[in-house]
């Protein structure tokens, strides 16, 4: 396992079907927010990436997009509490 961090901004959903591309397209929506100054005492190396995040996965029209894009990491909770 890695200890490596890595700041992200975004939303996770709870769902109990998995989440597909609107999910992906509403987190676009937050990309202005990845050029603000971090708060005080707060050390970012890189600009926080927008990963979708979701309890039950993903749908497959999700991943092909991520695939496609590149940079897009979808994170289930298997890589967040274990990594990967």
């Amino acid at each position: 396992m890695s200890t490596a961090t890595e700041t992200a901004i975004g939303e996770a959903k709870g769902t109990l079907t998995p989440v597909g591309l609107p999910h992906l397209e509403r987190l676009e929506r937050l990309e202005h927010l990845r050029g603000l100054p971090p708060g005080a005492g707060a050390r970012v190396g890189a600009l926080p990436g927008l990963p979708p995040f979701a309890r039950s996965g993903f749908a497959g029209g999700l991943r092909r997009e991520a695939d496609r894009r590149g940079g897009v990491e979808p994170v289930d909770l298997h890589r967040m509490y274990r990594g990967e």
